[in-house]
C-alpha cells in the first residue's frame, strides 16, 4: 500500500523522501530495487532511505514487542529525518503507513508542516455484538476501554495538538480525533484501486440458479464469519442461495460445524485459503460480496468488489460504511449478532429476486472502484499537501 501511495505520488509531481522499514517482514516490496513505472519523471523519482529497527528479543509477548519495535524504529527514524533536514529541509512531513493514533508518531517533533494517515484506531466493538467474539470479548472490553481513554494519552494528544491535517480512514476514529481537540480531519479511504486491475464492465449478474454470494477473508472472531453462514442458512428458507467461503484462520474451529453441514446441503463451497488467482476469479463469477465485519477499519475486499463491478452486503459502520453507499451495498443498520443476521439474510433475499438491482448496483460499484483509484487518491493527497504548506 505504502509503495502505491509513493509511486502515484510521484507520477502527480511530489518529490518524495521516503524513510523505510526493511526489516518488516510483511513489506511485500523493496522499493530501493522494486521497478518504477515510465510515468514517474526523473526529477520526481523517490529517494528510499533505509531505517533499521532495534533488535529485540522474539520472547517478548507480541504487543509487547510490537509497541517497543514501533517506538525504537521511530525514534530512528525522527533522528534520521533530522539530518536529512538540516542538508535539505523538507516543505511537509507525512506519517503514512504504520499510523496509529494511539501510538503516535516522532515524526511530529520535526519542524515543518505535519500530516498524518489515513489512520484507523477509533472503532471499538459494540456490545450488541459480544456473541461473535466467544473467545475475546474481554479483550475487546480493554480495547474499547483503550480507545475512549485515548484522549488521556500524552503521546496522542501531542500528536493531535501538532499535526496540521489529519485524514481519517472511517467516521469512528474522526470523531475520536474531534474530540481530542483535532483542528483538521479528514475522510479517505483506508486502500485504494489500481487501475491496471478495473474492469471496463461489471461481472455478469446470474439469470437463473442460486444468487452466488462470496465470503472473502482471514477467520478471526471480528470478521463474524458465524453470522454470515446463519443469515445465508436463513436465506436459503426463501430463496435458492450458496455462499462461497475463500479464507482460513486460528478460529475456523468455531464455526466449523456450521461449515460442514452446510458444504453437505449444497449452501457452501469451502475453498479455504486460496491464492490471488483463485480471488480474481472469485470476484469475477459471484453475484454479490458479503462482508459483515463488526469491527474494522478498513475493508480491503469491499475495494477489490469495485475493482470488478461487484455489488456488497455489509453492516453500515466504520470502515466498511466509510466504503460503500447504497447505490452499490445493502448497509444493513448495525444492531446485535441476531437481528444483522436477520437484516443480512433479509438483504440476500432481496437481491436474489431482484437481477436488475443487482446488475444497477454493478455498474455503481464499479464507478466507485474508478473514483478510488490509486492515480486519483495521489491527486487528492497532492491537493492536500498544496494546502497545508500554503
Amino acid at each position: 500500500m505504502t509503495w502505491q501511495w509513493v509511486v502515484h505520488l510521484a507520477e502527480a509531481g511530489v518529490k518524495i523522501t521516503a524513510l523505510i522499514n526493511r526489516s518488516d517482514p510483511t513489506a511485500p516490496i523493496d522499493p530501493r530495487t522494486a521497478e518504477l513505472p515510465p510515468s514517474v519523471e526523473a526529477e520526481f523519482v523517490p529517494h528510499f532511505v533505509s531505517v533499521e529497527p532495534p533488535r529485540l528479543s522474539r520472547r517478548l509477548p507480541v504487543n509487547v514487542y510490537t509497541a517497543i519495535d514501533y517506538q525504537g524504529w521511530q525514534r530512528r527514524a525522527l533522528a534520521c529525518a533530522r539530518e536529512l533536514h538540516v542538508t535539505q529541509p523538507f516543505d511537509l512531513v507525512h506519517h503514512l503507513s504504520w499510523a496509529s493514533i494511539h501510538h503516535g508518531t516522532q515524526l511530529v517533533k520535526l519542524d515543518a508542516p505535519f500530516v498524518l494517515g489515513p489512520v484507523g484506531g477509533g472503532t471499538m466493538s459494540a456490545p450488541g455484538y459480544s456473541t461473535c467474539f466467544p473467545n475475546s470479548w474481554r479483550y475487546e472490553q480493554v480495547r474499547n476501554r483503550l480507545v475512549q481513554a485515548v484522549r488521556f494519552n500524552p503521546v496522542s494528544r501531542s500528536l493531535v495538538k501538532n499535526a496540521d491535517l489529519i485524514l481519517a480512514s472511517n467516521a469512528e476514529t474522526r470523531s475520536v480525533l474531534a474530540s481530542m481537540g483535532a483542528g483538521d480531519v479528514q475522510i479517505m479511504l483506508d486502500d485504494g484501486v489500481d487501475p491496471l486491475e478495473l474492469q471496463p464492465e461489471p461481472v455478469d449478474q446470474s439469470e437463473s440458479g442460486p444468487l452466488r454470494v462470496l465470503w472473502v477473508g482471514r477467520i478471526m472472531e471480528r470478521k463474524a464469519l458465524g453470522m454470515a453462514l446463519d443469515a445465508v442458512r436463513l436465506a436459503s428458507e426463501s430463496v435458492d442461495i450458496r455462499m462461497t467461503l475463500m479464507g482460513d484462520g486460528e478460529n475456523r474451529h468455531v464455526v466449523a460445524d456450521t461449515i460442514e453441514k452446510m458444504v453437505d446441503d449444497g449452501t457452501l463451497i469451502d475453498h479455504g485459503w486460496s491464492d490471488q488467482q483463485m480471488l480474481d476469479a472469485a470476484f469475477a463469477s459471484h453475484d454479490v460480496l458479503l462482508f459483515n465485519s463488526v469491527r474494522d477499519n478498513g475493508g480491503a475486499p469491499l475495494h477489490s468488489a469495485s475493482t470488478y463491478g461487484l455489488p456488497a452486503v455489509v453492516i453500515n459502520h466504520q470502515g466498511p460504511g466509510a466504503i460503500t453507499s447504497p447505490d452499490w451495498a445493502i448497509q444493513v443498520k448495525p444492531s446485535t449478532t441476531e437481528q444483522s443476521t436477520v437484516d443480512i439474510a433479509g438483504a440476500l433475499v432481496a437481491l436474489a429476486r431482484d437481477r436488475d438491482r443487482r446488475v444497477r448496483m454493478g455498474w455503481a460499484s464499479l464507478h466507485a472502484g474508478a473514483a478510488n483509484t490509486w492515480p486519483a487518491r495521489a491527486r487528492s493527497m497532492a491537493e492536500r499537501y498544496r494546502a497545508v504548506v500554503r
